[in-house]
């Protein structure tokens, strides 16, 4: 086959891949007629200086495409142009530069609760993503490097709809159990039933937390965990209920309170974060703080608009 060809061959399968596209609904699912309606900012400037041109709910369509095919900032412009071509928008894509610099100012809303006026049972835990530096292979084969770095993710799921609720992201220095109070506090309208998490989530700051908001802690108690004797806190009961029944219930103790506490549960979260790495990636392309922030939250909207499209419903096939 000729390179002319060739070349016809592949426009033809792109402009047919690109018309089923449309077909399906996948690119309107992003260009909604909400976005087009705001792509550029309306009002005048409150600020001196240049104004704005494009709106924060365009700066935020075009970070979630970059999330999604996992792209650099300059792929990012020309696949935005792409889309407005195929969809005949008479729309201007902002510059690759735009979407860079507005990232770290974003805000990104939390997304409406699937289930609205339920009290939820929600889930913590986090897990770790690479910013820069030699993969595993060479650090096994060298050793580690000060010039190795990652970030950690902290995600709350909710345990019936599997969205996420509230995420954060520190440095990996930072432990979970610091974390927690402060998540605990961004959610602070959505009601709580219980809130699940790992042994690293076993201490006076975060069982308070939770106390606080009257939830129902599903934490296991660490191995050296005593009950308390002089002076005994509210919010360390229900670790001491559990501290005495895994000692009734013997050599298994902690196994059997796990099945009857539905500390099982949290393996829910393991599949959130196996979603968020396999789907997102499970790299940061920005280097800022803000935009690794903003990176993050981007990342977590995407999954639960996913999950707004349906969910696959699973049953037992004898």
């Amino acid at each position: 086959m000729s390179p002319k060809a060739k070349s016809k061959h592949r426009i033809r399968n792109w402009a047919e891949y690109n018309q089923a596209l449309i077909n399906r609904g996948s690119i309107t699912f992003w260009f909604n007629e909400d976005v087009i309606k705001e792509w550029y900012v309306k009002g005048k400037a409150k600020k001196r200086g240049r104004p704005q041109v494009y709106s924060d709910e365009a700066i935020h369509c075009g970070l979630i495409i970059k999330a999604v095919f996992h792209l650099p900032f300059r792929a990012l412009q020309g696949l935005v142009i792409s889309l407005m071509l195929i969809l005949n928008l008479a729309l201007t894509c902002p510059n690759y530069t735009s979407f860079c610099r507005r990232a770290d100012k974003l805000k990104i809303p939390m997304r409406s609760l699937l289930c609205k006026g339920e009290s939820l049972n929600i889930i913590f835990d986090s897990t770790g993503v690479k910013v820069y530096g030699e993969g595993e292979w060479k650090v096994r084969k060298y050793g580690y490097t000060k010039r190795r770095t990652w970030r950690k993710v902290h995600i709350g799921r909710c345990a019936q709809t599997g969205q996420i609720i509230v995420s954060a992201i520190t440095s990996n220095n930072v432990s979970d159990d610091y974390v927690l109070p402060k998540l605990m506090d961004a959610i602070q309208d959505v009601p709580l039933k219980a809130v699940t998490g790992d042994m690293a989530y076993d201490t006076i700051d975060c069982r308070e937390s939770i106390y606080e908001r009257g939830a129902k802690q599903i934490i296991p108690p660490k191995k050296n965990a005593r009950r308390q004797k002089k002076a005994p806190m509210p919010a360390l009961e229900e670790r001491d209920k559990a501290i005495s029944r895994i000692k009734e219930l013997g050599e298994e103790g902690k196994a059997l309170w796990k099945q009857e506490s539905g500390y099982h549960i949290r393996s829910r979260v393991e599949t959130t974060m196996f979603r968020f790495k396999t789907i997102v990636g499970d790299k940061l392309s920005c280097r800022k703080d803000w935009s690794q922030t903003t990176e993050v939250a981007i990342k977590c909207d995407v999954l639960n608009r996913m999950l707004e499209l349906g969910r696959a419903k699973s049953y037992k096939v004898a």
